[in-house]
């Protein structure tokens, strides 16, 4: 009983602060994120020791049926994580709409002052298996499987299991 109740104003904190949650949808009291940048559909679920780190109109979008496993890391900054409906997110998977990158000219700009900014969109049911890395500007289609471990950079088209680094089309699964 007590527990619920924690939960319950944990829940009624976070709407106050910002997010949008649909009412069956639930952030574990353990994740780091900005109220304000969430927003989670019906019974989309946010598990225990996870990160969302945003700034500006950074935003984290769950959609309805979806979840995100332990211990993630989303690095949002300004950008938007669109993650659409029925979609599993195994743990420890890091999701990065900001990251450095590689300067033009090396030897003129350091690799601190130089980043790479884009969206990430994750279509709807997609299976990504723990320890995923998602790089900024990623896009992922419906109905897709990426293997554990995998490094996603570019489009996955959909219908597809992708595995590797970087993840490569292994089998079509439409």
């Amino acid at each position: 009983m007590f527990k619920r109740v924690l939960l319950l104003l944990w829940r009624q904190w976070l709407v106050w602060r910002g997010a949008h949650l649909a009412a069956s949808a639930r952030v574990n009291p353990s994740v780091s994120a900005v109220p304000a940048a969430l927003q989670l559909g019906e019974h989309a679920r946010l598990y225990w020791g996870g990160e969302v780190l945003t700034h500006g109109a950074g935003r984290l979008v769950l959609g309805a049926h979806s979840h995100i496993a332990p211990h993630f890391y989303c690095l949002i900054g300004d950008n938007r994580l669109q993650i659409g409906e029925r979609v599993a997110i195994g743990p420890r998977c890091m999701l990065f709409c900001h990251s450095n990158a590689i300067p033009a000219d090396v030897t003129a700009t350091a690799f601190v002052d130089c980043h790479s900014d884009a969206d990430i969109r994750i279509g709807n049911n997609v299976f990504i298996g723990a320890g995923v890395i998602v790089l900024p500007g990623a896009v992922i289609g419906d109905n897709v499987v990426v293997a554990a471990g995998s490094v996603v950079k570019g489009e996955l088209e959909p219908g597809g299991l992708y595995a590797g680094q970087p993840a490569r089309k292994v089998k079509a699964l439409c």
